[in-house]
Order: C-alpha cells, then sequence, then structure tokens
C-alpha cells in the first residue's frame, strides 16, 4: 500500500513518516499521476491552510484519482465532514493526527470502510437516528456476538474510543481492536461507522461508500 501526502508545502511531517516511513508528499495532484503505477494507494489531502473556496475543487481532483481519500483538517468539524465525505472521500481526521491514530484510519479505509474522529462520529449517528424513520431499521445479528464483543459493541453504539472502551471494560486496547475485528466479520460491517448504525438499527445504507 501506498500513501501519497498532498499538501500546500510539498513536504511531510514528522508524524506522517512515523506513520508511513515509505510515504511520498507532493504539493500538485500531478506528481501522483507521474509516480510509479500501483494497485493500491492511499490519498492523504491537507486542507489546513486551503481556502474554503478552494477546498471542495482539491477534494473533487483528489477523489477523481479513484484511490480512497483522506482529509485532513486543522480544526475539524461535523459540517465540513459530512461535506467532503458527501463528495466521496472516505476518511476525515486531524491533520496532526497521532501516528497510530494514522495507521487506524489506513486500515479502515484500505478495508472499504468509512472513518471520522469518534465525537463526529457520535454525533453522525444522532443525525441519522433523526432523519432515517424508526420502521426502515434492520436488527443487526447480535445474537452470534459473545457476552465481551457485544459489551464492545454497545461502546462503540455510544461513540467511545478504543481507549475509553479499554478502560470502561478494563481490558487491553489490543484485546478491545481483537473484538472489533470478530464483530466486523460475524456482523457484515466494514468499520465502526456501520457498526454504530447497526447498533442504532439504522440501516448501513446510509453510510458514505
Amino acid at each position: 500500500m501506498e500513501h501519497f501526502f498532498v499538501t500546500p508545502s510539498g513536504d511531510l511531517h514528522e508524524r506522517w513518516l512515523q506513520a508511513f516511513p515509505h510515504a511520498a508528499a507532493v504539493s500538485e495532484f500531478a506528481g501522483i499521476g507521474a509516480a510509479a503505477s500501483a494497485a493500491s494507494r492511499v490519498i492523504w489531502l491537507d486542507i489546513s491552510i486551503t481556502e474554503a473556496r478552494k477546498l471542495l475543487i482539491d477534494v473533487k481532483a483528489a477523489v477523481a484519482l479513484g484511490w480512497p481519500v483522506v482529509v485532513m483538517a486543522a480544526t475539524p468539524d461535523e459540517a465540513q465532514a459530512f461535506r467532503v465525505m458527501n463528495m466521496g472521500a472516505v476518511g476525515y481526521c486531524h491533520v496532526n493526527a497521532a501516528p497510530e491514530q494514522l495507521r487506524e484510519v489506513a486500515l479502515v479505509v484500505e478495508h472499504g470502510g468509512l472513518w471520522m474522529p469518534p465525537k463526529l462520529m457520535q454525533r453522525f449517528v444522532a443525525l441519522s437516528m433523526r432523519v432515517v424513520p424508526g420502521e426502515a431499521s434492520v436488527e443487526p445479528e447480535l445474537n452470534e456476538l459473545t457476552s465481551r464483543e457485544l459489551m464492545v459493541a454497545e461502546q462503540i453504539a455510544r461513540g467511545a474510543t478504543n481507549r475509553e472502551i479499554a478502560a470502561t471494560l478494563e481490558m487491553s486496547e489490543r484485546t478491545v481492536k481483537a473484538h472489533l475485528s470478530a464483530i466486523f466479520k460475524k456482523l457484515g460491517v466494514r468499520d465502526r461507522v456501520q457498526l454504530a448504525l447497526a447498533m442504532n438499527n439504522i440501516p448501513a445504507y446510509t453510510t458514505v461508500n
């Protein structure tokens, strides 16, 4: 998997390199097209100093490349997250996110999932609950989950982070991740956003594909 960071300076931040030692940075989208062909890539779009009128143009250009796009903002907010994901971005995070979080984002989007900060996800789920009629909901197959997996899934439905879940359920973050992998497989969901929607009886088609 190749990681290309599109950033005004054309330079890689230290955190980005820590997350992906072989990542590349470009200041123009043409720089990606000129690179060696690759079957799989993630495009990380730095919009931290991008003017509002140019932001949507850049997101559209990034999505047009055909690879998963993660938008990185200086001050993530709900409205902007929904706007860029509506345009086809599959991830949205802080431009100074920790290397571990960047790797988590990459893992989700590489497998076709959707990623946004937990607090935004919580509001996204709440908004979906208000918008989607109750009669359209579909019950997830919760009987397939173990008791601990169900506890983890319920925490996800509340918008909790892996660290918060680990503290609440008195387990390691590694164990939380293992439970999540099993839950995703059993319930047929791709990421924690779809899991949260399923746990709140909201059809998965309300997520961005």
